[in-house]
C-alpha cells in the first residue's frame, strides 16, 4: 500500500494523489488536519509497531510519501496546538522506525533549514557553491556587498522571494536587524532537477527576473544534465539518505554549474505540470518498488 501523508489540500500532495488516481495507482490519503480535529491515534515504536491514525491503519511494512506539517504555531486554541505538537512528533518518530520505504524519512540528514551551513556542506560535497556571507555587522554586509553582484536571501529554510542588494540598501541598517544572508549573484539560466532514486528529471529556465518564480514569463524546458553531475547529484542524494531532492542551479556563461540548494521535501507539482506528471511517475515507480535508492 501508498500512503500520502500531510494536508489533503496541499497542491503538492493534492496533485501527486489526482496523478495516482488517473494512472490506477491505489494511494490512501492521510490528512493530517482531519487527524488532529476530529480523530485520534495509536503509534507503536518497534515490535508490530501497530499504527492507526485519522480513522487510517497504517501498514509498517508499507510506502509513504510524507510532506508532514506542523501547523501549532497557527493553532488560536492551546489545545488544538499541542494535539499538533503531540501528532507529528509521534509520527516522525514512527516513520523513522518502520522497516517501509519512507520519502523522505524525517531523520533525513538535512541542513537546508540553516543557508550558511547548507551551503557550506553543498561545497564540502565537491559543489560549486557561490561566495555568500551572513553576518549583523553592517561593515562585513556592505564590504561583501560592494565586491560584485549580490543577493540578499533568508536565511533559514522559510521560503522568500531573493533580490538584489546594492551597498546604499544598508544604509541605516541596524545590527539588531540581522542576521542578514547575501550571496554572490551569478548571472545565467537556472535549472531545476528533480531526483527520484536513480531518475534526473531537469528543466532549464529563461527568465529576466532575478528569482524566475517571480517571473510569469519565464520559458521552462526540458532539459539534461551533464553525466557527471546528474551521476553526482544521484549519489549524493542517496548519501544524504534522501529517495527525492529538489536541486537548484545557475549556469554561468562559461558553462558553470553552480549549486544554489538542495531541498529535501520540494513543492514539485508546479514543475511536474510541465513535464507531463513524469516526476510523479518516478516517485509512483519508486513506492511501488517499496526499497530506497541505493549508492552503488
Amino acid at each position: 500500500m501508498i500512503y500520502a501523508v500531510g494536508l489533503a489540500s496541499e497542491r503538492t500532495i493534492s496533485h501527486f494523489t489526482g496523478i495516482a488516481e488517473s494512472r490506477g495507482v491505489a494511494v490512501e490519503t492521510v490528512d493530517l488536519r482531519h487527524a488532529v480535529e476530529h480523530g485520534d491515534w495509536q503509534l507503536t515504536m518497534g515490535g508490530q509497531r501497530l499504527a492507526r491514525l485519522g480513522g487510517h491503519a497504517l501498514d509498517p511494512e508499507g510506502a509513504y510519501y510524507c510532506r508532514i506539517t506542523d501547523l501549532s504555531a497557527l493553532q488560536e486554541d492551546r489545545e488544538r496546538a499541542l494535539r499538533w505538537r503531540w501528532l507529528t512528533t509521534a509520527l516522525t518518530a514512527w516513520l523513522d522506525d518502520i522497516p517501509g520505504l519512507v520519502v523522505n524519512r524525517p531523520s533525513v540528514r538535512s541542513d537546508n533549514g540553516s543557508k550558511p551551513l547548507h551551503e557550506m556542506s553543498l561545497a564540502r560535497a565537491g559543489f560549486k557553491v557561490p561566495a555568500s556571507v551572513t553576518s549583523s555587522s553592517p561593515r562585513r554586509l556592505r564590504a561583501f556587498a560592494e565586491a560584485g553582484p549580490t543577493l540578499v536571501k533568508a536565511v533559514s529554510g522559510v521560503r522568500a522571494d531573493s533580490r538584489l542588494l546594492a551597498p546604499g540598501d544598508l544604509a541605516g541598517f541596524d545590527p539588531g536587524q540581522g542576521p542578514v544572508h547575501l550571496q554572490r549573484y551569478v548571472e545565467g539560466r537556472d535549472i531545476r532537477a528533480h531526483v527520484v532514486g536513480s531518475q534526473v528529471h531537469a528543466e532549464e529556465i529563461t527568465s529576466r527576473a532575478v528569482d524566475y518564480r517571480t517571473d510569469p514569463e519565464a520559458v521552462f524546458q526540458p532539459c539534461e544534465l551533464p553525466g557527471p553531475l546528474a551521476q553526482r547529484l544521484v549519489r549524493h542524494t542517496a548519501d544524504l539518505g534522501m529517495s527525492f531532492a529538489g536541486w537548484d542551479f545557475k549556469v554561468a556563461g562559461d558553462g558553470t554549474h553552480w549549486c544554489l540548494e538542495a531541498n529535501p521535501m520540494p513543492a514539485y507539482d508546479w514543475y511536474d505540470r510541465r513535464l507531463g506528471g513524469g516526476i510523479t511517475t518516478s516517485l509512483l515507480e519508486l513506492l511501488q518498488g517499496g526499497r530506497s535508492c541505493s549508492t552503488d
